[in-house]
């Protein structure tokens, strides 16, 4: 709803600076007493909020002159008759605190356009302002940068005169804008123009001009040019320096070998090869897989986890490709095998170096071929899967000892991805304990806020021979048991401060005193190894031995009865 009265300004000097002043004081003050926009109009041209002394100078009104005063909002009908009276009032000042209003207004008014002049001289594309009559009214100091000229050659000049078939002469005459004109200048300069009018009461009043340089913008694409050159190389080593893609967020870090494991996996991800990723356990083999590919063109199939090492032999052939009813006691129907599942998707095969010589030839055929025979079956069954396999077994020492197939290492070993151990990226400990923290504490509901330096040290200078796995079991154990907010040095297993301990201690007394022969420090290499780890299996994997290869160092240095 809107109201308008029509009011006949009755001052005898009409609408002038002070007097415009004193309508935009008077009009805020009864916008906000009666909550509504107060709005002026003349008899010719578009109303206006009355909040601008340059609009209600631009009316040109003088005594006698009508104007419309309309209300929106609130209160309108008070709000329109008390403004219509104002204006047809004296519009004269008779009390100190109404001068001092006003002349507050004019200073803001003065204040606004002397702002306004600032930003015009700062901005780099030209502006010329033409009034009604052709002549040039301002220009800014771009303006005349870029036309070669100064301010007495332009300023006063007549464009009828000057330049009579250009662009703001032809928008003077039919006040339509012309905007991305290019013009040439006589002194060879060529320039983008836009020109628009301006209209005051529904009459043009003038135009502006606003040009840029069209050598700058040739010098811009240049420069685009070499940035966009930059930016490709930067987008490749974005690879590399960030976290290549969601799919591997969840593998956390942000050193050198972490970032380049992730580049590796990112390429790998835009293919369709087979990838063997090599590690030690706990480093993130299956993270990795998974990001794999989650990050590729089969993300939308399926991406089956098979540990190969965790399956009896006599049951992995079945479980990788099925069995038909009654090919065995207890094959009661027909089993799908993981193979089949991961049709059109991804299989990760873990811990591959546990799988017999048998079964090797078997996968090997699936790699081949993309065949296989389920158990018991006569019917080929096609696949089209995607490889992944990973260990943290010497696949070359194992190939040399007859334990591993060459063909298979080498139809698997396509991409290889070397996962680093932690004890070779400790800068990533800090990032790693605080993901943990903040996930295990939000698992248990328990209020911890973070780590001392001194525990933060403690976990930096352990080896970690059971890498983010046994970090993530450390952390865990001791937000369980603790019952501070903090976790402390005191509050971590003693076997990490123990074996940091040991170690300075070895480690002086191997560069200590004189050089030993090797088969000594060999000697005590291994019952170090079967001392942490129980076993010869075991020891053989964190020393990347076989655990034949440490059972008979073990015998040969009399370790074992």
């Amino acid at each position: 709803m809107s109201v308008e009265r029509e009011a006949v300004i009755s001052n005898e000097s009409g609408i002038h600076a002070r007097v415009a002043a004193m309508i935009v004081q008077r009009a805020r003050e009864l916008s906000e007493k009666y909550h509504t926009k107060l709005y002026l109009r003349g008899t010719r041209g578009e109303r206006f909020l009355m909040r601008s002394i340059m609009k209600l100078i631009a009316l040109k009104t003088r005594r006698g002159d009508v104007v419309f005063v309309t209300a929106e909002g609130g209160d309108e009908q008070r709000a329109a008759e008390e403004m219509a009276a104002f204006l047809e009032g004296d519009l004269e000042m008779h009390e100190p605190q109404e001068l001092h209003e006003v002349d507050k207004l004019l200073h803001e008014n003065a204040l606004m356009q002397e702002r306004l002049q600032m930003i015009l001289e700062a901005v780099q594309d030209g502006i010329c302002v033409v009034d009604k009559s052709g002549l040039i009214t301002y220009v800014n100091p771009s303006y005349l940068r870029i036309v070669h000229k100064t301010m007495e050659m332009v300023l006063g000049q007549n464009v009828f005169t000057h330049a009579p078939h250009g662009n703001r002469v032809g928008v003077l005459r039919s006040g339509v804008a012309r905007i991305g004109v290019i013009s040439h200048k006589k002194n060879g300069t060529t320039v983008v123009a836009n020109v628009n009018p301006i209209f005051i009461d529904g009459e043009i009043a003038g135009v502006v001009s606003v040009i840029k340089d069209i050598t700058e913008i040739q010098n811009l694409m240049e420069r685009l040019t070499q940035v966009s050159a930059r930016a490709e190389y930067l987008e490749q080593e974005l690879l590399r320096t960030k976290k290549t893609a969601s799919a591997f967020g969840s593998y956390i870090g942000k050193s050198g070998k972490v970032v380049d494991v992730l580049a590796l996996a990112s390429k790998a991800a835009a293919s369709s090869a087979t990838v063997l990723i090599r590690g030690e356990s706990g480093t993130g083999k299956e993270v990795i897989a998974e990001g794999i590919h989650y990050a590729s063109s089969r993300r939308r199939g399926p991406f089956i986890r098979v540990n190969c090492g965790a399956i009896p032999p006599a049951l992995l052939e079945s479980e990788l490709f099925g069995h038909e009813k009654g090919a065995f006691t207890g094959a009661v129907k027909r089993k799908l095998g993981k193979f089949e599942l991961a049709n059109h998707g991804t299989i990760f095969l873990d811990e591959i170096a546990e799988m017999d010589k048998n079964m090797q030839v078997k996968l090997l055929r699936v790699l081949q071929q993309k065949e296989f025979d389920r158990v018991g079956g006569e019917e080929t069954v096609h696949v089209d899967v995607r490889i992944i396999a990973a260990t943290n077994r010497d696949l070359e020492q194992m190939m040399k000892e007859g334990e591993f197939r060459d063909d298979l290492y080498y139809r698997l070993n396509v991409i290889p991805i070397l996962l680093p151990p932690l004890r070779e990226r400790v800068d990533d400990i800090p990032l790693l304990v605080e993901h943990f923290i903040g996930k295990i504490s939000g698992e248990q509901k328990k209020p911890v806020r973070g780590i001392t330096p001194e525990a933060m040290e403690v976990l930096m200078h352990y080896r970690w021979p059971g890498n983010v796995r046994e970090l993530e079991n450390v952390i865990e154990r001791v937000i369980t048991l603790m019952d501070a907010t903090e976790i402390t040095a005191s509050a971590l297993p003693s076997y990490l401060k123990g074996e940091i301990a040991a170690r300075e201690v070895e480690e002086s007394r191997l560069t200590s005193g004189a050089v030993l022969p090797w088969p000594e420090y060999e000697k005590r290499i291994i019952a170090y190894a079967l001392e942490k780890c129980g076993s010869f299996n075991a020891a053989g994997r964190a020393l990347a031995l076989t655990h034949k290869t440490v059972a008979a160092k073990a015998r040969k240095y009399g370790l074992v009865p």
